[in-house]
């Protein structure tokens, strides 16, 4: 079968570059990979709502579809709250009702947040315990790295630490727009050993998805906030199980 492109889209404070590992991968199994750095990561003069970083994620995905290719879109973490609110009108079945070919045929949330409309990650998070992060003008900077990558060795913990940005604080504020998870199919990573997004969280926010009508598979593994960084093979065989392989 034709494989699916791979959109990945990175969590707040994380470049592309946390996704190598698996990017490489899953470039190794034959699939073909887009990832670009969000709009408010690292950014001195960040955007002052969602809207810029909707169009990075929007601008990647219409490269992937191409010339009519599916995509699965698979967001990290503050990255679900990008992929909810931006990918309206880009669903396979949407496009194709416009007489388009392609599409986004699936959403692959890596322990990540799942938001209805109305709703910021700052609203979603209040009162759960979550990585710190310290304002400084436009921006926040995390001082708890570690939260992020509790299942990886101290030197790898410092080498991904040392690659963390400052992330616009207009992108955790923002209300989402619109909630693609209600109108594409859906997968779940959920990461049980997460410190940085509950467990509890995670399984909360599948639940108040499904109950809204949502189609949400959920795959349940024991891994960190990373899983892409600490348990990379498995990630990619379950994103290849999300694009419809039958592995052995």
């Amino acid at each position: 079968m034709t494989k699916p492109h791979i959109v990945l889209v990175p969590g707040s404070v994380h470049t592309p570059a946390c996704m190598v590992p698996l990017m490489e991968k899953l470039h190794a199994l034959g699939y073909t990979m887009h990832c670009q750095q969000m709009a408010s990561v690292g950014n001195p003069s960040p955007p002052s709502d969602l809207s810029e970083d909707i169009r990075v994620l929007r601008r990647t995905v219409e490269e992937a579809i191409g010339q009519g290719n599916d995509v699965i879109v698979a967001p990290h973490s503050w990255g679900g709250v990008v992929t909810g609110t931006g990918l309206k009108d880009l669903s396979k079945g949407e496009r194709e009702a416009q007489g388009l070919k392609g599409g986004v045929i699936r959403i692959a949330f890596m322990t990540s947040f799942v938001l209805p409309e109305g709703v910021s990650l700052m609203q979603r998070t209040h009162n759960i315990p979550s990585p710190t992060f310290v304002p400084t003008g436009p921006n926040l900077t995390c001082t708890t790295p570690e939260l992020f990558y509790n299942d990886l060795s101290d030197e790898e913990q410092k080498h991904w630490s040392a690659g963390l940005r400052s992330q616009g604080i207009a992108s955790f504020t923002t209300p989402t727009t619109y909630a693609a998870w209600k109108h594409i199919p859906s997968s779940y990573l959920l990461c049980q050993d997460d410190l940085a997004l509950p467990p509890a969280v995670q399984e909360e926010m599948v639940k108040a998805a499904e109950e809204a009508g949502a189609i949400m598979h959920v795959t349940r593994i024991k891994s960190g906030h990373s899983p892409f960084l600490s348990r990379v093979d498995e990630t990619a065989e379950w994103i290849q199980r999300v694009a419809g392989e039958t592995l052995a």
